[in-house]
């Protein structure tokens, strides 16, 4: 995370001093996000508009065409994610002798977590092309950096993301979207948290059972490289390197920064459908609480997403926002009026 911290302070800094209308100051609105009177929904929030990031893109680019600027790769990306790949791993041999005990589990959250969570949001910024310009070196990398989550799944997230990006909200395509068991299910306070322990195993998962897609030969390369690379570091330092590695994916989804899979599209207030976070917890996670900006712009790096919203305040600054990812789960789980219902689908026009 300081690796993460550096790239970001010295690219932003960089970027103003070349870019002096950058430097504009951001101020938040004062927006509470969630909205306690908002009736318990039976069903999705459906709408037949077009999703809004188009609109919004096209507006900004009309009004600052100087965000252009900001579209390309980010060179340390591909640093930084060695570096927290090397930690993970790294961090599981130094545990090795701790295996079960109190302060291996304290590791394997605070540290081992966390760094699960780098390490998605590595890949999902990789998977834009945005750490290469080569389709090739981005799967390779992408596929690089998940090896510490044990679970070869890159290569289908990059299929389905693009769908959720480009066809957001869309009953069929969109699998981002939770299903509709999952909102007559997962209701009232027990089952919801067990539906956030149960996150990221759902979030890979449903992908698949709902719309499976054929195998590739980068789906090979992938189960290759990530079994293969798991299984030498256990023929070489022993089963409890992989162990703490799949541990850390399993208490992951009760971490704070696990709140990003909620705070992105719920719907908490009005019918906003994304809404971004500007907290501290963006600098671990390669900015991804700028969703707004990012759904936007996805050609624009994380590094620079910051850079975007203060060339075009006057476009994010109205928009509900979240300050607390913690504030998302909790409020999950202890509002009645928030259920995985709390989405905007589209009926699908794709044929």
């Amino acid at each position: 995370s300081d690796l993460s911290c550096a790239a970001y302070n010295f690219i932003t800094s960089s970027l103003c001093d070349q870019h002096p209308k950058m430097t504009a100051t951001v101020t938040l609105t004062a927006t509470q996000p969630f909205d306690d009177s908002k009736p318990k929904l039976t069903n999705f929030v459906w709408k037949e508009d077009r999703e809004p990031h188009v609109d919004r893109r096209n507006a900004i680019q009309k009004a600052h065409p100087e965000v252009k600027k900001l579209f390309g790769v980010e060179p340390l990306t591909k640093y930084i994610v060695v570096g927290m790949v090397a930690v993970q791993y790294l961090t599981a041999i130094a545990m090795k002798s701790y295996v079960g005990t109190l302060p291996w589990f304290l590791v394997c959250y605070f540290i081992g977590s966390t760094m699960v969570h780098s390490i998605f949001l590595a890949t999902h910024e990789i998977v834009h092309n945005l750490a290469f310009r080569s389709f090739t070196l981005s799967k390779l990398l992408a596929i690089f950096t998940q090896t510490p989550i044990c679970v070869p799944y890159v290569i289908d997230f990059k299929a389905y993301h693009f769908e959720h990006h480009k066809l957001q909200g869309d009953e069929q395509y969109d699998t981002d979207l939770p299903t509709e068991w999952e909102g007559n299910f997962f209701q009232g306070k027990i089952l919801k948290t067990i539906y956030l322990a149960a996150m990221l195993f759902v979030y890979t998962l449903r992908p698949l059972l709902t719309r499976p897609k054929s195998p590739t030969f980068w789906h090979l390369i992938n189960h290759v490289i990530v079994f293969g690379t798991n299984f030498f570091m256990y023929k070489t330092f022993g089963y409890e390197v992989p162990l703490f590695c799949f541990t850390a994916v399993m208490l992951a989804s009760l971490h704070p920064c696990a709140g990003h899979f909620l705070a992105e599209h719920m719907v908490f207030r009005d019918d906003n459908e994304t809404y971004s976070y500007y907290g501290p917890l963006n600098k671990i996670t390669f900015n991804v609480g700028y969703h707004n900006e990012h759904h936007d712009f996805p050609a624009i790096p994380w590094s620079r997403l910051p850079l975007l919203r203060k060339i075009a305040p006057e476009f994010y600054n109205e928009i509900p926002c979240h300050d607390s990812w913690s504030a998302v789960m909790y409020n999950f789980v202890m509002n009645d009026n928030v259920t995985p219902f709390n989405r905007v689908k589209r009926h699908s026009k794709k044929k």
